[in-house]
This record gives C-alpha cells, sequence and structure tokens, in this order.
C-alpha cells in the first residue's frame, strides 16, 4: 500500500513540477528570531564556510532534488546558524511526524529513565518487565532490553508486512508481537523493524509506571522547553516506540543539542552520559544493507557522527568532534525515490565547518 501511494504521489509531483515551482525560491539561509530558547549566530562566527553552506542550501531547494523537504536547520557550537524552510515558510512553527527518527527519541527515554534510576543496566529481560505478555516458548524470554534495542530481538516482523497489523491490533499489542516466531536467538542477528521499540516503549511505561508518551513530556520535553507536540499510541494505549512523534524542526534540534552535551541541559543531567556513549556506539551491523548501528543511531564512521533517521528521508545528524547537529524534515508517506541521498548533504554541511 506505501509503495502505491509513493508511485501515485511520484507521478502526480512530476506532472506539477512539469508545470510550475514546487518549492519557494530560495533566499536566505539567516534563522529567525523567536525567543524560543536558541542563540542565533552566523556561519562565520562558528568558523563555518559559508558559501559552502549556502550550496547545501541551495541543493535543497532545487525542484528535482530533495523534492519533499520541509526543512533544514544547523546548529554549531549550541547555536542556530542557518535554517530554511524550502516548502512553507509556516513549517517553522508546525508539528509535523518524524516518523522512524521516534525511535531515537524512544532510545534516549531509556537513557532519561537509566540516569532517574529506574534500572541498572541492559541486561533486563523483557519477560521479567511484563512477564505476562510471552507465550511458552523459553528462548523469546531471553530477549534482554539491549537485544531490543540494537535491534537484534530475533522476533519475526517485516514492516512492510506486520507496521500496519499493529496499527490495526485491537487487542494486546505487546502480546501480538511477542506472539511472532523467534527466528534467531536473541541478540545474533539484527532486523531493523518497528516492533522492537515498541517493546521497548512498553518496557519504559512499566519501569515508570505512566505511558511512555508521559514520561517524556516529563522528563525530556519539559526541561528543554517543548511544548508542542504529539505522540500517538496504539489501540491498547501503549506509545508508539517506533513513529508517530509530531515536533517541530527547531525542538529535534534541542533534542540533537542535549545528546552533543553529553545529556545535559541547563546543568541537569536529564540523560545517563553512559548510555549515550553506547548507544551512539556500533552494537550490531544491519543484516539489510550492512551499515552499522547503535541503539536506535544509525553511526556513520567516516564523520564520527551518529543520526536518527526516518521515513521520507529525515534525519537528525549529530558530530560531536564537530560539535554540530543537522535536522532535515521532509514529507513522509512518500518513494523512497523522492528521499533523495542524505550523505550527500551531510558531507556538503560536514565539510563547510573549519
Amino acid at each position: 500500500m506505501k509503495s502505491l501511494i509513493g508511485i501515485i504521489l511520484l507521478l502526480i509531483l512530476g506532472s506539477c513540477l512539469s508545470e510550475e515551482p514546487f518549492k519557494k525560491p530560495f533566499q536566505t539561509l539567516l534563522p529567525q528570531e523567536l525567543n524560543d530558547g536558541w542563540e542565533l549566530s552566523t556561519p562565520e562566527n562558528e568558523n563555518m564556510d559559508s558559501q559552502l553552506l549556502e550550496k547545501a542550501f541551495e541543493l535543497v531547494y532545487r525542484e528535482d532534488r530533495y523534492v519533499m523537504a520541509r526543512s533544514l536547520l544547523v546548529f554549531r557550537n549550541g547555536k542556530l546558524v542557518a535554517e530554511a524552510y524550502p516548502n512553507d515558510p509556516n513549517d517553522l512553527h508546525k508539528i509535523s511526524n518524524i516518523q522512524s527518527c521516534t525511535k531515537s527519541i524512544t532510545s534516549l527515554l531509556v537513557g532519561v529513565a537509566m540516569e532517574k534510576g529506574l534500572f541498572d543496566n541492559l541486561e533486563i529481560k523483557l519477560h521479567d518487565l511484563f512477564p505476562v505478555m510471552f507465550d511458552d516458548n523459553l528462548p523469546k524470554k531471553q530477549i534482554r532490553l539491549k537485544d531490543a534495542l540494537s535491534m537484534q530481538a530475533g522476533l519475526e516482523f517485516d514492516n512492510d508486512k506486520h507496521t500496519l497489523q499493529l496499527c490495526q491490533e485491537k487487542n494486546n499489542s505487546i502480546q501480538w508481537i511477542l506472539s511472532k516466531d523467534l527466528i534467531h536467538a536473541p541478540g545474533t542477528f539484527m532486523n531493523y523493524n518497528d516492533g522492537a521499540p515498541h517493546l521497548v516503549s512498553k518496557a519504559i511505561e512499566t519501569l515508570a509506571m505512566q505511558p511512555t508518551a508521559s514520561f517524556a513530556e516529563k522528563y525530556l520535553f519539559e526541561p528543554l522547553g517543548i511544548k508542542d507536540w504529539k505522540w500517538e499510541s496504539s489501540r491498547d494505549g501503549v506509545t508508539y516506540g517506533a513513529f508517530s512523534l509530531f515536533l517541530k524542526p527547531r525542538d529535534l534540534g534541542k533534542i540533537g543539542q542535549l545528546v552533543l552535551q553529553n545529556g545535559i541541559w541547563v546543568n541537569q543531567q536529564i540523560i545517563s552520559p553512559e548510555y549515550l556513549e553506547e548507544a551512539s556506539s556500533i552494537q550490531a551491523i544491519s543484516g539489510h544493507n550492512n551499515r552499522p548501528y547503535g541503539y536506535y543511531f544509525w553511526i556513520y564512521p567516516e564523520w564520527k557522527a551518529f543520526a536518527a533517521l526516518g521515513h521520507g528521508g529525515q534525519f537528525v545528524l549529530m558530530a560531536p568532534e564537530k560539535n554540530l547537529v543537522v535536522v532535515y524534515t521532509a514529507w513522509p508517506y512518500t518513494h523512497t525515490q523522492l528521499w533523495d541521498d542524505e550523505k550527500e548533504l551531510i558531507a556538503m554541511i560536514i565539510q563547510s565547518c573549519k
């Protein structure tokens, strides 16, 4: 169904693009003053090559590239130095579905829970948290929180087939996921999927004794000054761990900056620094594309960086050695041909850092 919708959109967009411009003309990458907690600066003041950076923004504004782009923001040294909204300037103020970038926020909430002392380590077994959800399969009971976070739970879950079923499940979404066949021993094979993060969301809910969305609001969003957001849940009330978190682009930047600051915000330790180090390190290699993976973060060894990635080509890149955060949002529910290559854009922005 998603592929069919994507093809239809591709045909429609192709027709539209041939008749009139789809994007606004590129004018400036200078950010607007909003009094939202961000200190503004310029590329030059933060030791960036403004000409190279402008080329990256011009690329996003091209009619034949990054077609579904909604925003591009660059933060360096904790300051917002560039932003643009090529489709609609009002996207600056709108929350939108960050799709699988949600997984990375779920991961960070595990680090928040660890910092609050809700559990000691990632070896905890999911069966110990919600035993009544499991069937009699003994190997399934060995799935650790660590396995679910690294997409190595071993359960059969194909996003193309099972994600829609998860959304349609009327009864117990956790029990439904755990009823899937165990096709790999836990901790041995990475299968990127939407089921494992939903189990992690349930783990957070169980440990915190409140919905994951409520836990996020109190211990992550409020400290960062994030007031406008939405996070959807499955029909049984479990916050989706894999998708359907809606945020503003600038607020995504705050989350990225929090990570760069080792989980500290205004002198408050929000996320366990030990967890962040582990989450942003290689924990598995994708069985699909051989790319390195942490705990719901994709790793870019060539830049010593890592990123949250989401449907539509969306990403939040964190490059600690460059003290750099890059946010790119786009319309989801589109064919992959419209996503373009995040690596090309990232390379240009990193190259602009002196």
